[in-house]
């Protein structure tokens, strides 16, 4: 999952971020690149002129933008003039190696017992963290 659960208050870039799947880091692939806007509005006239968009088709009722690689590129330079902690961590246990998104590496161990204790409820906390390693990914 390399995906993230954040609200950017620059509309644009939110949009950008949006269309993208909120990615960790927007200028790798992402599992998405496209933004429908309906109706003849002033979103799809400032998408249709940015450098950050592209079209990638028209409807009756609207068109299709997809993210372009200067868009990934503001988005990127965005994320980090704004401070957004989120990493790729991976976390190890039992022989495994997962990925997780998170803001610190506390978080990311956290947020693995909490998957896997949700399948192994006589794992405690104190038993995974002893047991795990976390570095970034």
């Amino acid at each position: 999952m390399t995906q993230v659960n954040r609200y950017l208050e620059d509309k644009a870039m939110d949009h950008i971020d949006h269309a993208l799947g909120r990615p960790v880091d927007p200028r790798s692939e992402t599992y998405r690149n496209y933004f429908y806007v309906i109706g003849d509005t002033d979103l799809r006239r400032e998408m249709a002129s940015s450098p950050h968009w592209q079209s990638d088709g028209k409807t009756r009722e609207g068109e299709y933008f997809s993210v372009t690689a200067e868009g990934r590129a503001a988005l990127a330079v965005h994320l980090k003039a704004v401070g957004d902690k989120h990493r790729r961590w991976i976390v190890s246990y039992a022989g495994y190696q997962m990925e997780v998104v998170a803001i610190s590496r506390a978080k990311a161990r956290y947020s693995k017992w909490l998957d896997i204790s949700d399948v192994d409820d006589s794992l405690s906390f104190g038993q995974f963290q002893r047991n795990s390693k976390v570095r970034l990914a």
